[in-house]
This record gives C-alpha cells, sequence and structure tokens, in this order.
C-alpha cells in the first residue's frame, strides 16, 4: 500500500505516524498532547527536508511552554489580562501568561482518535476534543482537526468547529509551527508575506492599528531581521501563499491558507532569538479578537466553521 498509519511510542506518550512508503513523506502526530503535528517530512528531489522544530525529547516536549506545534483554540494569540467583553457580558479567562491569557484552552488537552483512514493517493487522521464550558468561557463547542498526507506531496490541517451549546460563541483559531529548512538558520532564508499591512501592537502586544508594510522587489531577506508580528492577508482569491525560501537549497515552503469570509485572514510571523527556526502562523482573526472583533467569527447554536491549511515543497 503507498500509505500507512501505525503506532508507536515515544517516552510515555503515544504517537501516530502517516507515512507514504515510497517517497518516506511522513508526519508524527500526538493526540495525547494537544494534538499536535510533532514531526513533518517532505522530499524534493533526491532530499527529505524535515520541516517543524520541536522539542527534541518526550521530556521536554511534555514542558514545552513555546507552543510548538499546537492548534490554537477557541482563540490565539494574547488576551491582556485574560479579560473580554462578549455580546453585553463580560468575561475573565485564566491568565497563563504573566497577566495574559494566551493561545486558547487546548493546548497539552488529550484529543480522541475519531478516523484514521489510509487510500491509495492519501491518508489522514481525525482528531476531536470536546470544549465544554471552561474557566472564561462558558459555552460548548466540538472541536476537530485533520492531518492529511497525499501523493502529490501535500501535507493539510483542515479544522472545524461546531456550537453545540444554546448560545451563540466566540471562536478564533491558530495554529503555531516553527519552520526549519535543512540544517541552515534564519539569516539564510528569504520570505515572501503576502500582505501589505502590517498590525500596530501597543507595549502589551496588544493591536492599537496598522500601517502599510512594504518590501521593494520579491522575497525580503531573514539576515539580521527579527519579526514578531501580525499581517493582514491580501484577500484576492479564496487562498493566499506564504513562502520560506532557501535560495542556497533551492526549494521553498509553501503555507497555503484559506482566505475570505471566516477564514485565515490573518498571520504572524516571529523569529525565535537562537534564529534556529521561524514561526509562521496562520490566523482566522487578529490578535486579541475577542476584543476588538477583527475577523472574530461568532457561532450561532448548531453552526459550524472550518478551514484548511496545505504545505508543500516547491
Amino acid at each position: 500500500m503507498a500509505f500507512e498509519i501505525f503506532k508507536e511510542q515515544y517516552g510515555e506518550l503515544t504517537e501516530y505516524v502517516i507515512q507514504e512508503t515510497a517517497t518516506n513523506n511522513r508526519c508524527v502526530i500526538v493526540p495525547e498532547l494537544g494534538g499536535i503535528a510533532r514531526q513533518l517530512s517532505l522530499r524534493k528531489g533526491t532530499t527529505l527536508f524535515s520541516l517543524l522544530k520541536s522539542p527534541g525529547t518526550p521530556g521536554e516536549l511534555l514542558e514545552d511552554t513555546k507552543s510548538a506545534g499546537e492548534l490554537l483554540f477557541p482563540f490565539a494569540s494574547r488576551i491582556p489580562d485574560g479579560k473580554y467583553h462578549f455580546l453585553g457580558k463580560d468575561y475573565q479567562l485564566a491568565q497563563n501568561d504573566d497577566t495574559n491569557a494566551i493561545h486558547g484552552l487546548v493546548r497539552k488537552h488529550a484529543f480522541k482518535l475519531e478516523e484514521q483512514v489510509t487510500e491509495a493517493d492519501h491518508a489522514y487522521i481525525k482528531l476531536s476534543y470536546t470544549l465544554r464550558e471552561k474557566e472564561g468561557y462558558p459555552f460548548s463547542v466540538d472541536f476537530s482537526v485533520k492531518y492529511t498526507l497525499n501523493a502529490s506531496g501535500v501535507f493539510s490541517l483542515t479544522y472545524e468547529a461546531k456550537n453545540v451549546g444554546n448560545e451563540p460563541c466566540p471562536v478564533m483559531f491558530g495554529w503555531h509551527p516553527y519552520f526549519v529548512l535543512g540544517h541552515e538558520d534564519v539569516d539564510a532564508w528569504k520570505i515572501n508575506i503576502p500582505s501589505d499591512t502590517i498590525v500596530v501592537f501597543d507595549n502589551r502586544m496588544s493591536p492599537i492599528g496598522t500601517a502599510p508594510f512594504l518590501i521593494e522587489v520579491g522575497a525580503m531577506p531573514l539576515f539580521k531581521k527579527a519579526l514578531d508580528n501580525a499581517f493582514i492577508i491580501n484577500n484576492t482569491g479564496d487562498k493566499t501563499v506564504t513562502e520560506l525560501i532557501s535560495e542556497r537549497q533551492n526549494v521553498t515552503l509553501q503555507i497555503e491558507q484559506e482566505v475570505g469570509e471566516g477564514k485565515f485572514n490573518y498571520l504572524v510571523v516571529y523569529t525565535p532569538p537562537a534564529r534556529d527556526c521561524v514561526a509562521i502562523e496562520p490566523l482566522t482573526a487578529n490578535v486579541n479578537a475577542f476584543n476588538n472583533g477583527e475577523g472574530l467569527n461568532i457561532l450561532t447554536a448548531g453552526n459550524s466553521i472550518s478551514g484548511t491549511i496545505n504545505l508543500k515543497l516547491v
């Protein structure tokens, strides 16, 4: 069979591996630790590139505070003081990042394996998490994520959220991968960001406005450039692509996100101080959207929303 799915142990954790036998393209999923993708390897030509930077041991993965590969739901990024106002009511989330609430309510929680399917041209795993009236978020949402690897060398992440309660609820989704390309560091790469508008932050990394984001021609070199910024994506179709480029290795990682109403219309790019990876984070709403409403999806009872992110090498 062209594709296979198998389980293996990673310390105390149980992982699921989706693999294409002919190319060794593979992804490694950890349902019991927030449903994260821990590894992703894709081939270009004769080279198999490992694309995700994650903690190096099971213990470090369990203790990770940098959100490597995490699914950020029902909000992403920071909510100052954990406070928000929604439909006439004030809410208080737990403060898990100094005085802020950060990156949602499903991180580190165990997900349920719903499906694992192998076909001749693709394979996927679907995981789910039932979010029920958490502190500061008294809503009921069924959340799921599906990871797919196909014969075209494309890795896909599709999320879905359904309001199974009786009241409208605010939802936002983001993915938090750290990317690498071979053994180079950030200074060797260039990036194409499909945006001409950058979000302006205050000293608490909360939006206070926007500014033009302009680069002269082509991709922006990351050499000696530090980024920790949010961008509003140019919406000219139903999809858009961010490119991480290694000219020396003649390889480009394309991160394609759905755009349009309710989709991934925002992006965060972050270069950690170690400069050994870059976080490229598609978001469905702006930072602090629970308060500013920018891109925030409001799900009425019984309704669902979904979106897909695709990765490939060219």
